[in-house]
Parts: C-alpha cells; sequence; structure tokens
C-alpha cells in the first residue's frame, strides 16, 4: 500500500485535501523537480501528508508547514497523521500563537533563511492575510519558485464560517464581502511582483504561478 493510500484508508473523512487534489499537487511537485516545500495553513494536517507523502515517493525533499496553535486540538491533529503514516520525517509542522505571518518573518530573518521550491497556500483566505502572505512567501521562493493559491473564489459573503460569526463579518464594507480576495491577489499583486499565471484549475478553485527567474 502506497503512502497516499494509507492516508486514504485512514484519513479518507479528514477534512480538506482529497486525493484529487493530492494528485494535482503531485503533478505540479514531479514535473517541477520540487525538493523543499512550504505549506500555509494545514489545518488538521491531511495536506501536508499527502504532499509528504509526494516527496518520500520521490525519496527526497521536505515540508515546512505553518497554522494556528490551535490546530493542535483537532482530532486527529496533524501530528496524529504524520506518525501514523509515517511521514514525520518528512513535515515540520510550525504552530503560531497568532498569525502565519509572524512565523514567515521568523524564516526570513533565520540565517541562513530557507529557500522554497513550492508554496501551497491555503491560509487567510482574506485581503490582508493573503496578500501580506504572498508579500512574504515571496522572500522565500527560489527564482523560478512556485506559487500554488487555494479557494481562488472564496469571499466572506458566501463563507459558512462567517455566516456563523456575523459579528466578524460586519467588520467588513459590503464591497469588500463580496470579494474573491484570494483572486484579487492572484490578479493584482502577483503581476505586479513579477509572477506569471501558469494556470489555474477552476474545478478546485486553484490557482498556479511562477516566480520571474
Amino acid at each position: 500500500m502506497s503512502k497516499a493510500d494509507l492516508i486514504d484508508a485512514k484519513f479518507g473523512d479528514v477534512p480538506y485535501m482529497d486525493r484529487q487534489r493530492a494528485e494535482i499537487l503531485r503533478d505540479i511537485i514531479t514535473e517541477n523537480n520540487v525538493h523543499d516545500v512550504i505549506e500555509i495553513g494545514f489545518y488538521q494536517g491531511k495536506s501536508s501528508a499527502y504532499i509528504g507523502s509526494i516527496l518520500e515517493d520521490q525519496n527526497a525533499g521536505h515540508l515546512s508547514t505553518i497554522d494556528l496553535a490551535t490546530a493542535r486540538k483537532h482530532s486527529p491533529n496533524i501530528e496524529d497523521i504524520l506518525d501514523q503514516s509515517g511521514l514525520s520525517h518528512r513535515v515540520t509542522p510550525f504552530f503560531a500563537k497568532r498569525s502565519y505571518t509572524w512565523e514567515l518573518q521568523r524564516l526570513i530573518n533565520a540565517n541562513p533563511r530557507p529557500q522554497f521550491d513550492l508554496c501551497y497556500f491555503d491560509g487567510g483566505h482574506t485581503w490582508d492575510s493573503t496578500g501580506f502572505g504572498a508579500l512574504l512567501v515571496d522572500m522565500l521562493l527560489r527564482p523560478g519558485g512556485l506559487l500554488l493559491l487555494d479557494d481562488m473564489d472564496w469571499a466572506i459573503g458566501t463563507s459558512r464560517y462567517y455566516e456563523n460569526n456575523p459579528k466578524l463579518a460586519n467588520r467588513y464594507d459590503p464591497d469588500e464581502a463580496a470579494s474573491q480576495s484570494v483572486r484579487l491577489v492572484w490578479d493584482s499583486i502577483l503581476p505586479h511582483l513579477g509572477y506569471e499565471h501558469v494556470r489555474e484549475y477552476p474545478e478546485y478553485q486553484y490557482g498556479l504561478a511562477r516566480k520571474k527567474f
């Protein structure tokens, strides 16, 4: 049984990554000789395990992944999933007290600064967090590195989380609540940074962009 099959068997019902999305990541990683990966937003860690399994299959590479410390409260959590999948050696989780942006700051100012071939970005989703996060990730990507944005069509106004927390939703102007904020980063910030739009995966709300060489 492959590691990916093991993840399916043990954690098939765990959100949010599924095998179809994992196979897109597999194609991106293998076709672009990706070894060093950073992930923004792991939730319970299923996506991290899938990425770790891809790196394990190629017998090279490592994933650094960031989410809030509250992610430890999930059952199973990322440490459970990685341990039971035999992938802890491929993945290092970072648990942020307040924001993944501060963890990115720590990486940016580490000596030596780590450099990554690919970022899988599935955290925050608002204009503030995704826009600033993309700027910080850009500082950690190698020339020619890839950025895969998730939830391109997400909006505060259609989010179940904000629907269940109307006081939070009411903090936003109507036009911001209606906007697809991840797509705004795709359309405005990434071209400003010189990124090439490689392709979109509309059925999965993915957008893949490449940093200039």
